[in-house]
């Protein structure tokens, strides 16, 4: 057998696990090998439309399988009732039909339950982690619950064997809810009963349809199993309700000349299958099937490597003369449509490179019609044992573009290289073997961290370090995203960091290139105990930083995301860019990983598998977004400042007027009394900072003793039209003091006044204490529409002689919204007065 991704030498052979569906098994009768029969696949799937006309086609279920572990036919009407998707693929439809897994089991709480773990085989697949036994999901013993099982089984008639060229399955699936864990799929011997894993995913893409392809081949009878598996019955997920689900279900034999699935994959053994040799390099990749020297190339294909089988192939180059050091040779993909930027592919691929002459292996994009020369994505040079490895690289392009596998001649004859079992998933990657990465920023933290660093104490950035650490942490990840290890943001419970206090990972210098990049990982950000008063975790934020002397080393925060965010690694995704005009950069740069403490005491804030891929992407999740104007102040006022100069006259507006004016009676005592960064020393009694609960980490002013009223103004950053009529403008405000005049008001600053008039202040929000009890001051949430069809800026002006203000945690939400607290609203409403 020689599937695409995955190599047979540790397909598993014990089947005591599955006895529960034995009886199905034996009832699917091995055929006898005949000439004459049709090497054809099953028909499609699409499982009918309306409830009468639900249909599995020739797909089975267990017949012996508790009925907790059963797929179901199901449609979106049923979902809210019985579970699964809204609607199906195929017609985006609430009759369409599809099967579907219930994932969710909640213990009986009169009935106390010992769960029983999983065994393992401890036999990696394929360089992931350990297998149970059997199918490879979770062993199932129904001698004690026959109700509670931890998968599921989906099943294909019996299938002949595939021919050289070998099936391309390809369908849709979902995965959703918290105890759904992961979707396998495995090859059944019909002859033997061994099962070999060929695919597997562990992240559904938050409740969407996904294309899955598979393209294998395997040379007699068998079966292909959908294997659903859950969370195990004593993880806290799996009362949660979830499902996995599958619709339109197609086999077709790669070569055919209506294939339209499993485009690129290739396993060579009956060919290229659509991959061609380039006409402008100097020589070849051929076909093989085994080596011809004891001293080079492979002796089997990468699915049959160290097993006894007679099948299998692969594409090489041979070294041998009359080839001298340095020729190339060229394997060039079919043209695939272009990715976009939110939806990169990784590219999966097997290496061989054994003898003392290996060169290099590279993987090039190249766009065709373009002048650029192709660019290198991938390579590895020199020896690297006489074995296959696993290997893949994400691939992202705004245009058509091809792939191109450069085979270079090293030192001597002895330097065949061979590659293997090509194929294709949805989706970002991390470069590997590490060592192909070279100075991409892509980094699994397995081996080491790849140039990433914390800051050096001496430049006094960050106040502790983030650490590479093996997945054993009680309250943190069970296991890392990939392997084993992850960064981890250091903490002792015994004594555990301050709020507010953070550290920087920094990654190595990326020279500009003129395109958009966008960064992805993973995060696990969990807090195993919520304070009465809230989550308060911490932080996790992405910068930006030119280098040094370049835009004075100018920071720009690109994502960020707080507190906690759930017990599992999920996804992250942001554009690298630059300042308000959201450009690539243009001179080299770094990315900076913040890992900020809350206030919390038990929780953990991870990373791991971060890639990097072509494309102007949007931000995942969308809330991580960072925003232009926003600011925390946890240690700078960001691109806030204070205006020190006396403010444009006050616009009229009709019979409303707006009351606050500037003082002008003592220029020198306004310009002291500012907003400014609260300190250990220079803050107001009693009050925390809101985004972490650290003594530091906002905004504030205070006024005493003061005759007249004081009026200082913190002004935002000017901001650009925009086509949205209005944007939201968010902050949490904490009055404080004796005073009855204390107020806060915001403006909007017109910066595109008619010719001839001065910038003109239009009153939007104003708050006064003198109703307030302010002897201790409490957080307290604001929000305003600010109009945005013209250039502005945003002012907080403040009033006070004997109180103040504190502010913190600014940011902007796309649209309108109503003004809060509700007494502060300015009438008439602002979307009406521009």
């Amino acid at each position: 057998m020689v599937p695409a991704n995955y190599n047979k030498q540790y397909a598993t052979r014990d089947t005591s696990s599955i006895s529960p569906y034995q009886h199905l098994l034996k009832r699917i009768k091995r055929q006898e090998f005949d000439a004459d029969v049709p090497e054809e696949p099953p028909d499609p799937c699409d499982f009918g439309t309306g409830a009468p006309n639900l249909d599995m086609c020739t797909w089975l279920i267990p017949v012996n399988a508790p009925p907790r572990s059963r797929w179901r036919l199901g449609m979106g009407e049923l979902s809210a009732w019985v579970g699964g998707p809204r609607a199906d693929h195929t017609t985006s439809d609430r009759q369409g039909g599809y099967v579907f897994y219930e994932t969710s089991y909640q213990e009986d709480v009169h009935q106390p339950v010992v769960p029983t773990l999983p065994k393992s085989t401890h036999q990696m697949i394929g360089g992931a982690r350990p297998l149970p036994q059997g199918a490879g999901g979770s062993s199932v013993d129904l001698s004690e619950d026959p109700g509670v099982v931890d998968s599921a089984w989906f099943i294909s008639r019996n299938l002949s064997r595939t021919g050289p060229m070998g099936y391309c399955l390809s369908f849709f699936y979902i995965m959703e809810g918290l105890s759904a864990d992961r979707l396998i799929i495995h090859l059944r011997d019909m002859e033997t009963a061994e099962n070999a894993s060929l695919w597997e995913v562990r992240e559904g893409q938050e409740g969407s349809w996904t294309k899955g392809e598979l393209a294998y081949t395997y040379d007699g009878f068998h079966l292909i199993i959908f294997e659903a598996v859950t969370k195990s019955t004593n993880d806290p997920a799996r009362p949660f309700r979830g499902h996995f689900a599958l619709d339109d279900m197609v086999f077709q034999k790669m070569g055919s000349p209506d294939l339209d699935n499993c485009f690129g994959h290739c396993t060579f053994e009956g060919g290229f299958c659509g991959w061609t040799n380039d006409v402008e390099d100097d020589f070849d990749w051929e076909l093989g099937r085994s080596s011809k020297s004891f001293l080079t190339g492979p002796s089997r294909d990468y699915s049959s490597y160290n097993r006894d089988e007679q099948t299998g192939g692969y594409s090489f180059i041979d070294a041998s003369f009359p080839r001298r050091p340095g020729d190339k040779a060229r394997l060039l993909s079919p043209n695939f449509l272009a990715t976009g930027d939110n939806n990169p592919v990784c590219m999966k691929f097997a290496t061989h490179m054994f003898g003392n002459g290996i060169g290099t292996l590279r993987v090039l994009k190249r766009v065709p019609g373009e002048e650029a020369p192709d660019r290198v994505i991938w390579e590895v040079s020199g020896e690297s044992g006489n074995k296959w490895y696993r290997a893949q690289v994400s691939v992202s392009s705004a245009t058509s573009y091809q792939l191109v596998f450069e085979g270079i001649v090293g030192t001597n004859s002895l330097g065949n290289i061979a590659i293997d079992s090509v194929s294709f998933v949805p989706g970002t990657c991390t470069i590997t073997p590490q060592t192909a990465a070279k100075n991409s920023g892509d980094c699994t933290f397995e081996e080491d961290s790849c140039g990433w660093t914390n800051a050096l104490p001496v430049d006094a950035l960050d106040d502790f370090d983030w650490a590479r650490q093996y997945s054993y942490s009680v309250t943190g990840p069970a296991t890392d995203h990939t392997k084993g290890y992850y960064m981890n943001l250091l903490s002792n419970p015994q004594a555990p960091q301050r709020g507010g206090t953070r550290a920087w990972l920094i990654s190595p210098l990326f020279s500009a290139t003129g395109r958009t990049r966008c960064l992805s990982f993973y995060y696990f950000m969990y807090e195993r105990s919520i304070d009465p008063a809230g989550p308060s975790l911490g932080s996790l934020r992405v910068h930006v930083k030119s280098a040094a002397g370049e835009a004075g080393g100018k920071i720009t925060t690109l994502w960020r995301l707080h507190n906690h965010q759930g017990q599992r690694w999920q996804t992250a995704r942001t554009p690298v860019v630059m300042g308000s005009e959201r450009a690539a950069p243009s001179s080299p740069y770094q990315i900076i990983i913040e890992g900020i403490w809350g206030d919390g005491r038990v929780g953990v804030i991870a990373l791991d598998d971060i890639s990097f891929f072509d494309g102007d992407c949007s931000s995942h999740p969308l809330k991580a977004t960072a925003v232009i104007g926003e600011c925390s102040f946890d240690r700078s006022m960001c691109d806030w400042k204070n205006n020190t100069e006396a403010p444009p006259p006050i616009q009229e507006l009709g019979a409303h007027r707006t009351t606050t004016k500037f003082n002008k009676h003592d220029q020198t005592a306004q310009e002291g009394l500012t907003w400014r960064l609260a300190s250990i020393i220079s803050r107001p009694a009693n009050l925390q900072d809101h985004t972490f609960r650290a003594p530091t980490g906002y905004v504030f002013f205070d006024i005493f003793n003061q005759a007249t009223a004081q009026n200082p103004v913190l002004r935002s950053p000017d901001f650009a039209a925009s086509q949205n009529d209005a944007l939201c403008l968010s902050y949490w405000f904490a009055p404080f003091g004796r005073g009855e005049a204390t107020a806060l008001s915001i403006y909007r600053v017109e910066l595109t006044p008619p010719e001839g008039e001065k910038e003109q202040r239009l009153l939007i929000w104003k708050m006064a204490t003198k109703k307030f009890d302010t002897s201790r001051p409490d957080w307290m949430y604001g929000q305003v529409s600010v109009a945005t069809l013209t250039a502005y800026r945003v002012e907080f002006e403040g009033e006070a002689t004997d109180g103040g203000f504190a502010l913190d945690d600014v940011t902007f939400y796309d649209g309108n919204c109503q003004t809060r607290p509700e007494r502060a609203a300015v009438e008439p409403p602002p979307s009406e007065k521009f």
